[in-house]
């Protein structure tokens, strides 16, 4: 077998690449791999944009990552912003095709230990693409097993999902070019 010791990590703008090109019912196992990530309003809006030129239904998978890490960081402040994390919760889950299910899938991910959190993972899948969801905790774990270098920041925002906004977006302005 051989050593894997000193090899680098894949690059997370390639899975982001791919994630953006595959999006859609069997996109779910690429956007798993950017579900380590941390992203904040820019990514998710315009990761959101890329979703919606492709005329999918409900919001984008980093949508609901940001609606579930927003709603875990308002919890976590205590006292009254409990009641912020709920009332974004709820109103982040009217988004989403299946409803509650990915921010639920998302928050449950941050607070549930070890292989528990792939478990919630495809939950949160399930609520973004349906039933093919279930493969975003594939590419969750795999990203994680395979080891993926430390993505960089560009001007505030994640690059890998800046990535796969911009290729989910260009993606689509091309087919709708193409097919007229």
């Amino acid at each position: 077998m051989a050593s894997t010791a000193g090899r680098r990590g894949l690059r997370p703008e390639l899975l982001g690449a791919l994630a953006g090109l595959l999006d859609g019912p069997w996109g779910a196992p690429f956007t798993g791999a950017l579900f380590a990530r941390r992203v904040g309003w820019r990514e998710a809006f315009f990761s959101g944009l890329g979703w919606l030129t492709a005329g999918m239904k409900g919001a984008s998978p980093l949508l609901a990552l940001w609606v579930g890490q927003g709603v875990l960081a308002l919890w976590r402040r205590g006292g009254w912003w409990r009641l912020g994390a709920g009332l974004a919760f709820l109103l982040g889950g009217l988004l989403f095709r299946g409803l509650w299910l990915a921010p639920l899938g998302v928050v449950l991910a941050g607070v549930l230990p070890g292989g528990w959190r792939y478990a919630a993972l495809a939950l949160a899948g399930v609520g973004v693409y349906g039933w093919t969801g279930l493969l975003l905790s594939l590419g969750a774990w795999a990203a994680e097993t395979v080891g993926l270098e430390r993505g960089e920041r560009f001007r505030g925002m994640d690059v890998p999902a800046l990535v796969y906004g911009g290729v989910l977006l260009l993606r689509n302005m091309l087919l709708e070019v193409v097919n007229g």
